[in-house]
């Protein structure tokens, strides 16, 4: 299907918030056939308002250090503090780098052997040499986000809320 197609059939409906018009037909973007990674696949691909992508081993190591800080927070929202919007910009951030990345084509088999890699490394690094690469990788990422349209966010916000719940239910 090309991507001029994909235009007219797929867009927002800006009267309803969290629906999107599908051939001229209105409906809940989560109970529309076209997954949530598919939608972000498109709307990314239409002309993405990320910066240009790092590398994908700088990537792997952000991703690895940011999911790093997401298991730490994680288990601090378990265990009852109140850091439930930073857990969120970390998942946002990560997630933003993750999108550069697949759309730069880098895929999944690749992705993940990279990632584990990065993540052996990060495991290795000094307290304070990892915690600043968390700092440098959120600041990244963060902007990766907010760079991004109000529609890329909310689809990356939506993803992030899902991984959210998954990792902090008990």
């Amino acid at each position: 299907m090309s991507l001029a197609l994909v235009r007219h059939k797929v867009g927002v409906n800006p009267d309803r918030p969290g629906t999107v018009d599908y051939q001229g037909r209105s409906g809940s973007a989560m109970s529309h056939p076209l997954s949530l990674s598919a939608a972000l696949a498109v709307i990314l691909s239409a002309g993405a308002a990320f910066a240009a992508p790092a590398s994908a081993p700088h990537a792997a190591a952000c991703v690895a250090a940011l999911k790093a800080q997401e298991t730490s927070l994680a288990e601090s929202v378990k265990a009852g503090a109140p850091v439930e919007p930073e857990l969120l910009k970390v998942v946002q951030s990560g997630i933003a780098i993750i999108g550069t990345q697949y759309f730069a084509g880098l895929r999944e088999a690749e992705a993940r052997e990279m990632l584990k890699a990065a993540e052996e490394d990060f495991q290795a690094l000094p307290p304070a040499e990892a915690a600043a690469r968390q700092a440098e990788c959120l600041k990244e990422g963060h902007a990766l986000y907010e760079n991004a349209s109000a529609l890329e966010r909310g689809l990356i916000t939506t993803a992030a809320q899902r991984r959210i719940r998954r990792i902090t239910s008990v």
